[in-house]
């Protein structure tokens, strides 16, 4: 028989739930929680072979319970139901070792298909081993977190600051700021941690957006794998790995006594707990006349770099740029924006302040839609662009390279010849910065 915790808030669910599965008494027992800090509980205490959660919840939401569990119970799989769910979340969990996500109202013969399906995933391959650190970090900023956590892979271990669901600091050994961002971006198979947030306002080292991060990390990490030689990298590993052999067990690598996420106090500098003498924290950092200061960093170690020094003019920097003069060639520009195939805006020149996120999602759906459309023609070919007339303007999307778009609305003030022509004329570079 199998032991399976449902955690959520709803007592009303968990009592419908109960009752359903009475007909399926001899398979599963069934052990409930009203929130992740009661979860945590039956977890230590019962030998539990999957796990389903709500993710907002009251004390300790889904999100902290399936951190702890990737740290403390690897091999239980997990299902994540929600009322908030979209095609981008959905994605970003199951990219992170999640079973299956359920939307609510919950349908009780998808919840038991699901938990069977999990089961039996795990008996032949494990469960939750390897979060992708890239994906996490989309749902910290999607779930508008402030946190601190710790990501480890075998050998190396760095810490991430989000303040709102803005990546604001990052530390790896040497490397602060964005640089280390990168580095810890490119790790496979890691633990993640959540930690108490220090009692001081952190400092922002981080300016770039955290997809522009992303696209960075990737764009290094595939020319690694290309390089024969790869001399930078390794200094980087030398680095980072020379700090990280200091820290030993000082990092505390769960804190469930506690509140997870409390409030950012600003007056008072306390030493966090994952500070060591290797690694002397903030108050080392500052003068003594800078101590009342409300904003310091997170703690650096030999600080031979400089975070931003790649950063002078970024690809996506410079693809801005770039809008901003097809702007200038075109009458009434609304929007222009770089997109994946996700509904993720990249880059973007927004002059009328359009909600390039809601355009960028609704976009991805009609490019897929007739993307699945072009296929089914026979002899159609590759599915280049779209163009949308309405009364007051254009819209166009044209596919840039696999997996980006362009998308582009202008009034009818402006011809649709010329946009095309404008796009034609920077699609090339646009694409080099790719």
């Amino acid at each position: 028989m199998k032991n399976v915790l449902i955690v959520d808030d709803e007592i009303s669910l968990l009592l419908s739930i109960k009752a359903g599965f009475e007909p399926y008494k001899d398979r599963f027992n069934l052990f409930t929680a009203e929130d992740g800090k009661k979860a945590i509980g039956i977890l230590k205490s019962n030998p539990i072979d999957l796990v389903v959660t709500d993710i907002r919840m009251p004390e300790m939401g889904g999100f902290e319970l399936l951190v702890y569990i990737n740290a403390n119970f690897p091999s239980i799989p997990a299902i994540v139901m929600s009322a908030y769910g979209t095609r981008e979340i959905e994605g970003q969990f199951e990219s992170i070792g999640i079973v299956s996500f359920l939307d609510k109202p919950v349908d009780f013969n998808k919840l038991v298909e699901s938990i069977e399906e999990g089961l039996q995933r795990s008996s032949q391959s494990g469960a939750m081993t390897g979060i992708s650190v890239g994906s996490f970090l989309q749902l910290i900023e999607m779930e508008e977190k402030t946190c601190l956590f710790e990501v480890r892979d075998q050998k190396k271990r760095g810490l991430f600051f989000f303040n709102q669901g803005r990546l604001h600091d990052a530390v790896c050994g040497a490397l602060v700021g964005e640089e280390a961002a990168i580095e810890m971006v490119s790790w496979n198979r890691v633990r993640l941690s959540f930690k108490n947030l220090p009692a001081h306002k952190i400092a922002k080292r981080i300016n770039s957006e955290l997809m522009a991060i992303l696209m960075e990390a990737a764009r290094r990490k595939d020319e690694k794998l290309h390089e024969k030689d790869g001399r930078g990298g390794q200094n980087i590993f030398r680095q980072t790995r020379s700090f990280d052999e200091t820290l030993e067990e000082s990092f505390i690598l769960s804190n469930t006594d506690n509140e997870l996420l409390p409030p950012i106090e600003s007056k008072k500098v306390i030493e966090p707990e994952w500070i060591t003498p290797e690694c002397p924290g903030p108050t080392a950092l500052l003068s003594q006349e800078s101590q009342e200061s409300a904003e310091t960093y997170l703690p650096e170690c030999d600080d031979r770099r400089t975070s931003n020094q790649n950063y002078a003019v970024h690809p996506l920097k410079q693809i801005a740029d770039l809008f901003k003069n097809m702007a200038s060639e075109m009458n009434g520009v609304m929007i222009i924006a770089l997109m994946d195939t996700d509904g993720i805006v990249i880059a973007e020149h927004n002059p009328s302040q359009i909600s390039s996120d809601a355009f960028a999602a609704k976009s991805s759906m009609i490019m897929g839609l007739l993307d699945k459309s072009i296929k089914d023609i026979k002899g159609a070919g590759e599915f280049e662009e779209i163009i949308i007339q309405a009364s007051n303007v254009w819209m166009v999307c044209r596919l840039v390279a696999k997996s980006y778009y362009l998308g582009l609305v202008v009034n009818r003030e402006s011809t649709l010849g010329n946009v095309r022509l404008v796009i034609g004329k920077y699609l090339d570079k646009i694409r080099q910065l790719l």
